[in-house]
């Protein structure tokens, strides 16, 4: 298993090459509605929607490489946090519990820093900012561990049909 270093200097590129093609295939497609003004209109509605669809591809590619390593990041920091790998609802209770404690500190912090200084006002949106994305890596969280569970299931009940259809068709025999 790689460490989540290894795993970023890995995806890294990868990431930043998928998001830059899919930001000059959305350029072009500004570009060319731009250029093509005149011609028929259904044309360049073909050619916008065929570069869209080509920067949503890589938009795409690039997504699942950021998710590998959110992943990553994910775990370690709940090993930081004191969220080890347990029963998945005592998981997703404790991650919800740190959502809310998020929401409360911040909700505490922002009123105290806006009255201390007015000079600072770009601490504040840290604060915002940073209670934002902590709140969306345990939201992601809760989401990984409610997406294991519904597939152990799934998967649980999908063998329990394939089970009963091979035990009537050998009893059938």
């Amino acid at each position: 298993m790689s460490t989540v270093s290894e795993e970023f200097r890995q995806k890294f590129p990868r990431l930043v090459a998928n998001l830059v093609i899919a930001v000059v295939f959305t350029g072009i497609s500004q570009i060319v509605s731009w250029v093509f003004k005149g011609i028929n209109p259904d044309i360049l509605f073909l050619l916008q929607i065929g570069l869209i669809l080509a920067a949503g591809i890589f938009l795409v590619r690039g997504l699942f490489d950021a998710l590998s390593v959110t992943d990553k990041v994910t775990k370690q920091l709940l090993k930081q946090v004191g969220i080890k790998k347990e029963l998945s609802r005592q998981r997703i209770f404790k991650d919800t519990i740190c959502i809310v404690a998020i929401l409360l500190v911040a909700a505490a912090i922002v009123p105290i820093i806006s009255n201390l200084s007015s000079s600072i006002p770009f601490l504040q949106e840290i604060i915002t900012y940073s209670a934002m994305g902590l709140i969306a890596l345990f939201v992601y969280d809760i989401g990984r561990t409610f997406y294991r569970i519904t597939e152990k299931k799934a998967n649980g009940l999908a063998d329990r049909i394939s089970n009963s259809i091979k035990e009537d068709e050998t009893s059938a025999k």
